[in-house]
């Protein structure tokens, strides 16, 4: 194995690997979007950068910003290992008081921070970035909208007198509006995209097996499923007729949108027809967790709904479908049934644990109420040591907390649990060791999610992704987009790439 030799880089401590050294050959020609799956060393190229502007500009400063406090501590333990000791690592949150930060800018040669920190001291002129040389944007998908990074961005590129932006990201999006918000929002110049088919690739990475496992819902949860859709389309169907509606397809996206607007407007119609909306999307979120999540999930649910007191739940309450499909999902709970995913769940890890009883699973699932549920059921197989790995809510007291996170990663890497059961938290950024297995417990319709999960394997060692899909469901529908949606994300951005290379050739034979 080769490494990198560089004046500011410890020896022995970044791979010296082709795709990298290029992409940090470009990023050095001016404002960078770095698109690479996760575990294929985004890091290592910002690392690359940063010690050839130190160079440079050997008085200058290095701001790296990334959006939660583990991953900018975790940035910083990186850094400490590739850079020489010299060089002042520290990491600003708010945590250290306004007067100690403006004396860590002063002293840091190299500072990690969130980017909310960065934001409310430049408005407070605690930090000016004249002196600053490289900033880098990790997980750079969140540019857009009203998020910290596009100011700090703003800012940085009006105070530096050498400005350099190197961003980074595993999936900016699948949509080219997207991609061309972030790419403005940070004053993108190239972009730089590889995945696991590109030839300066493949010699670095190991072999990653596709599977997706079928189930068919039971006859009793079919029957549930008919009464929440008669529900569904009725008040659809109520709503056409008002014309506020056009079309019997709708989604949460469309529904939410339609409220809001019904909302501007003030009038007693328009509070009626958010009402019945408001009943579409709680019979919708029914069905959902139904088709592609747990049957303790859907009566957790119903539970959660009787205690609201709407004119929506109200009238949910008395149609005599919802009450059928509450009580049958009751019996169903009190009898031990449960969705066909979760019994084929147990199978595939046991089965995961058998063959190696070395390995190391991640069941990433959308709801925590799931989570809870595939715990209970992966506890009773002998070598499974399951945890829960879910962020935390707006609501005291709800989920773990950030220095929670960092202890149970900590622990699953040291072997003391061997499935990490997730939600979105395991999927962005954060330093989870290699797994030999991660399952999608169900499909996801975005790209830049699914990309996520599957980084998470087949870095080090082959790796397995294996996808549970209900028959007949969303679920269908969700696979076929993630994998449409990754597709088009791909070509966007190596026609950008393309693009600009063939203009940078056009220039230099001209």
């Amino acid at each position: 194995m080769n490494f990198v030799e560089h004046p500011w880089i410890n020896p022995n401590t970044i791979e010296k690997r082709s795709y990298q050294d290029a992409i940090a050959s470009i990023a050095a020609t001016g404002n960078t979007l770095c698109v690479l799956p996760t575990g294929m060393g985004k890091t290592s190229i910002a690392a690359l950068v940063a010690a050839d502007r130190l160079l440079k500009y050997k008085d200058a400063k290095i701001l790296f910003m990334a959006p939660t406090k583990p991953l900018v501590e975790q940035h910083r333990k990186s850094f400490e290992k590739f850079f020489k000791i010299s060089l002042e690592l520290k990491t600003i949150t708010g945590h250290n008081k306004p007067e100690e930060r403006a004396t860590l800018y002063q002293e840091s040669n190299i500072i990690f921070a969130t980017p909310q920190t960065i934001e409310n001291d430049l408005e407070n002129n605690i930090i000016n970035l004249k002196d600053f040389s490289l900033l880098v944007v990790d997980e750079a998908h969140r540019s857009v909208g009203n998020y910290a990074y596009p100011y700090v961005a703003k800012k940085y590129m009006w105070q530096s007198s050498n400005p350099l932006i190197l961003a980074l990201t595993a999936s900016p999006g699948s949509f080219k509006e997207k991609i061309n918000e972030v790419k403005q929002k940070l004053y993108i110049k190239n972009v730089e995209i590889r995945t696991r088919d590109d030839p300066d690739v493949m010699p670095y990475i190991q072999h990653l097996d596709h599977a997706w496992i079928e189930v068919e819902l039971t006859d009793e949860m079919k029957e549930i499923k008919v009464g929440l859709e008669v529900i569904k389309n009725d008040r659809i169907s109520k709503l056409m007729k008002w014309g506020v509606v056009r079309y019997p397809a709708i989604n949460k996206s469309q529904i939410l949108a339609l409220q809001a607007e019904l909302a501007r407007r003030r009038k007693g119609f328009s509070y009626m027809a958010m009402s019945v909306l408001a009943e579409v999307l709680k019979v919708d979120h029914a069905l959902e967790l139904l088709e592609t999540q747990s049957l303790h999930s859907v009566k957790n649910y119903f539970d959660r709904l009787v205690e609201q007191k709407t004119k929506a739940v109200s009238r949910l309450m008395a149609d005599e479908n919802f009450i059928k499909a509450r009580e049958l999902t009751d019996q169903l709970v009190k009898s031990g049934k449960e969705h066909p995913k979760i019994e084929k769940l147990v199978e595939v890890v046991r089965d995961e644990l058998e063959a190696n009883k070395y390995a190391n699973i991640i069941v990433f699932a959308q709801f925590r109420d799931t989570i809870t549920r595939i715990e209970e059921a992966l506890r009773q197989i002998p070598l499974a040591a399951p945890i829960e790995f879910i962020g935390q809510t707006k609501k005291a007291g709800k989920g773990l907390s950030q220095k929670e996170q960092v202890q149970i990663l900590n622990e699953f890497k040291m072997g003391f649990y061997n499935i990490l059961l997730a939600t979105q938290i395991g999927e962005e950024g954060l330093d989870i060791e290699e797994t030999s297995v991660v399952i999608f417990y169900e499909p996801i319709p975005s790209a830049v999610r699914k990309i996520q999960r599957t980084g998470r394997t087949a870095r080090t060692q082959p790796g397995k992704v294996i996808t549970l899909i209900t028959k007949g469901t969303r679920d269908e529908g969700y696979h076929w987009s993630g994998i449409h949606k990754e597709r088009k994300m791909k070509k966007i951005l190596i026609d950008m790439q393309k693009g600009q290379k063939d203009v940078t050739d056009f220039y230099k034979n001209s």
